[in-house]
């Protein structure tokens, strides 16, 4: 009878060890995909892109030379769609006037949403 209550214990006290981290929520420090996001970050694509590089370079995939082009690349991108304040941006001709333009009227390229 000793032995099945030991046992019994024993596998209780190891299922909640092992239990404990998935009922329990914790923050994680550095982790950008739980900071909360404004409006204007949730429509910017770059923003988006630059978590996705920075979570390639994190698990090896991008080497620190190519994460260094594409952050500077989609670091500009990000800095013209806030800058812009909502307004739709040519990838070449930057913030259009035109607020429900799916093409830039300077220069006829697709407009960055």
């Amino acid at each position: 009878m000793i032995p099945l209550v030991v046992g019994t214990l024993l596998a209780l006290a190891t299922l909640s060890f092992v239990l404990y981290p998935l009922l329990v929520e914790r923050p994680i420090v550095g982790d950008i995909s739980r900071v909360p996001l404004s409006d204007d970050q949730r429509a910017n694509p770059a923003i988006d892109a630059l978590r996705e590089i920075e979570f390639d370079r994190e698990t090896g995939k991008l080497s620190e030379s190519d994460y260094a082009a594409l952050k500077g690349e989609y670091t500009q991108r990000a800095v013209v769609v806030m800058r812009a304040g909502g307004q739709p941006v040519c990838e070449i001709c930057g913030p259009r006037p035109e607020r429900d333009a799916l093409y830039c009227s300077n220069c006829g390229l697709p407009i960055v949403p």
